[in-house]
């Protein structure tokens, strides 16, 4: 239910473009929002629940107040918008942010004799930021490399020079201008710092050129000394380009964004790419308070990223963007020149684009990893799960169930298991259905963990038949089962547990589309947030289910295909097989062997070749 006061703010919205603030019960900014229209876009968050998103209903619920500022054109409600954004930081919002501060290059400008250090955190007003880096090796890294080229002074504090302002080892090892001895002049130690700069920016062309002409110059002053030193600067920068910089497809400056998600974080990669040369990659990681679409997820990134960070002429992403007019005139506002943003569809770009989401993805698996071997988050996931569905006690064992077919071939189940929130591979199980034929998921369910409890009951010796007990495989109870599917499913799994008499177990299935869970006596799917602990584990539960269901058809499939009538010869295996086809040169001619020529194959018993002389007799004569 709306309050008057923001009743009658919805009632007085402009058409005119600007800029939107929602705020809390609290006071507190949840999301600062830009449109065309504030009238047409604000008014969307408090339709009917069916007609707006996930994102509308969250936000709707919170609102309590409403703020709006009217601007004169969209690229001045993108500015706005930005500048909101950074100063509240709303949780609603895409924020480039992570539980980790990314390392930088930090160059003291400030300082009368700049240094460069690698900084987290804050920042200083006045000094040069490059990065973020992905970790903090790869930034050392660059650093040690260029100090080869730009010997700029490694000293700690604001003036130059150790205690007593003596010089250190790196004036002596030639890797730094020696400011502390009065060896460079601020102008001079200025134009090593401007080259950094440069460098590190892609104007690599430029660099290379102005070094030169310097060289020639101080040459021709008969200033050999100086020649020499800027010889060995350029020698040096050719070797970090040619061995630690690789060929761009092009030499203009751009970028390409790529970017993977699962709806509740997201991963994001920058390849750099100036004048000809990849120039590094950075990677950001972003907490998603809701699911938001990959356009509205790269355009958040372009605004929050580009807000602070160079821009180059070209951005290329991975989605067609709708607002791509407005982004571009924002962009160029800020670069003082064109900008390009643009989706390849061809060429090297797209290539390159390709590297960029395979970077991305690789970031954001390991993200998920080290977040699965957190164990406090494992912890709270387990407690979201168990107070989410009712559980009386904490889901220790979880097994999970899938299956997979081809076109109701080859079908097969799996289950797998997760102990104190981790994955117990050696008590992982695989199913290939026999009593279900055609396509009949629900079908294939009930038997599979038909199957799989009455082994319990049988081997925990409930049926009077301990006989039939093999491996005790299947003598643990689980604390709850998990189904890959929806109310069918779940039905399936309740009609199970319920034959075979088995109690105590908990059921839960959850459906791929909307990530929604359904549980016994609850007419509603219970919607876990998407940021949630809880979402996160019973999300890589269901997937590592449905990687081995799909893995264990696949080898079924390969072997179905691969196979030949020898495959139904008792004491005829892979090898043997090999052997007889390698001796016939095919299995036609295996067909028409005699016995005295089965029993001349390398490595055939004579049993087997009696066996299979017979197998072929019995064949012939039956018109087969």
């Amino acid at each position: 239910m709306l309050s008057e006061k923001l009743a009658a703010k919805l009632d007085t919205l402009p058409e005119e473009p600007g800029v939107y603030i929602f705020r809390d019960s609290e006071g507190n900014v949840i999301y600062v929002g830009k449109a065309k229209s504030l009238k047409d876009r604000v008014r969307t968050y408090f339709r009917s629940e069916t007609s707006i998103d996930r994102k509308g209903r969250a936000l709707r619920a919170e609102i309590a107040d409403l703020d709006m500022n009217v601007c004169g054109s969209e690229v001045e409600a993108l500015i706005l918008e930005a500048t909101l954004i950074k100063k509240y930081m709303p949780r609603y919002n895409v924020i480039l942010r992570d539980d980790k501060s990314y390392p930088y290059i930090e160059i003291t400008r400030t300082e009368e004799f700049p240094r460069v250090r690698l900084v987290r955190g804050k920042r200083k007003k006045g000094n040069r930021y490059y990065g973020p880096y992905v970790n903090a090796r790869s930034a050392r890294n660059t650093i040690r490399l260029l100090e080869k080229v730009f010997p700029l002074r490694q000293c700690k504090g604001a003036e130059p020079g150790e205690k007593g302002r003596t010089p250190c080892l790196y004036y002596e090892m030639k890797s730094c201008m020696g400011p502390c001895l009065g060896k460079t002049t601020v102008e001079e130690y200025g134009m090593v710092v401007d080259s950094f700069c440069d460098f590190l920016e892609g104007r690599h062309v430029d660099l290379m050129k102005g070094l030169e002409k310097r060289m020639r110059e101080a040459a021709g002053d008969l200033n050999f000394e100086e020649a020499a030193r800027l010889r060995n600067q350029i020698e040096a920068a050719r070797g970090v380009l040619n061995h630690y910089m690789p060929k761009a497809a092009s030499s203009e400056d751009y970028d390409l964004v790529g970017m993977e998600t699962d709806g509740t974080a997201a991963a994001f990669s920058v390849a750099r790419n100036r004048s000809g040369l990849h120039v590094g990659t950075f990677c950001f990681f972003s907490r998603l308070e809701t699911r938001i679409d990959d356009e509205q997820l790269i355009t958040e990134f372009i605004k929050r990223y580009y807000d602070e960070a160079f821009i180059p002429r070209a951005i290329y992403v991975p989605v067609e963007l709708h607002s791509e007019s407005a982004l571009c005139q924002w962009l160029a506002s800020r670069k003082g020149a064109s900008v390009r943003l643009k989706l390849p569809v061809r060429g090297l770009k797209k290539k390159e684009l390709e590297l960029a989401g395979a970077n991305a993805a690789l970031a954001f698996e390991g993200m998920k990893t080290a977040r699965s071997r957190d164990k406090d988050k494992v912890e709270t996931a387990l407690r979201e799960l168990k107070e989410a569905f009712g559980l009386t006690k904490f889901p220790i064992r979880i097994e999970c169930y899938d299956i997979s077919t081809m076109g109701g071939t080859a079908s097969v189940g799996s289950m797998v298991v997760f102990q104190d929130g981790f994955p117990a591979r050696r008590e992982y199980r695989k199913f290939r259905v026999k009593y279900i034929a055609g396509i009949d998921d629900v079908g294939m369910m009930k038997e599979v963990l038909y199957r799989r409890f009455k082994r319990y009951s049988l081997e925990n010796k409930q049926t009077g038949r301990p006989e039939e007990v093999k491996d005790g495989k299947f003598s643990k109870l689980p604390d709850l089962i998990v189904l890959d599917g929806g109310k069918g499913q779940l039905g399936a799994g309740m009609e199970v547990l319920k034959v075979l008499g088995i109690k105590g177990v908990e059921v839960a299935a959850i459906a791929k589309k909307r990530e929604e869970v359904f549980r016994p006596g609850n007419s509603k799917s219970i919607i876990l947030p998407y940021n949630s602990e809880g979402l996160f584990l019973l999300q890589r539960i269901r997937d590592e289910a449905h990687n081995s269901a799909v893995s264990y058809n696949r080898l079924i499939m390969n072997k179905t295909t691969t196979g030949s009538w020898l495959d139904d010869i008792n004491g005829v295996g892979p090898g043997r097989k090999k052997a007889l086809i390698r001796h016939f040169g095919s299995p036609g001619k295996v067909r028409t062997a005699t016995l005295e020529e089965l029993r001349e194959v390398p490595g055939l018993p004579e049993n087997v070749a009696e066996t299979l002389y017979d197998y072929l007799s019995s064949t012939e004569k039956a018109g087969k």
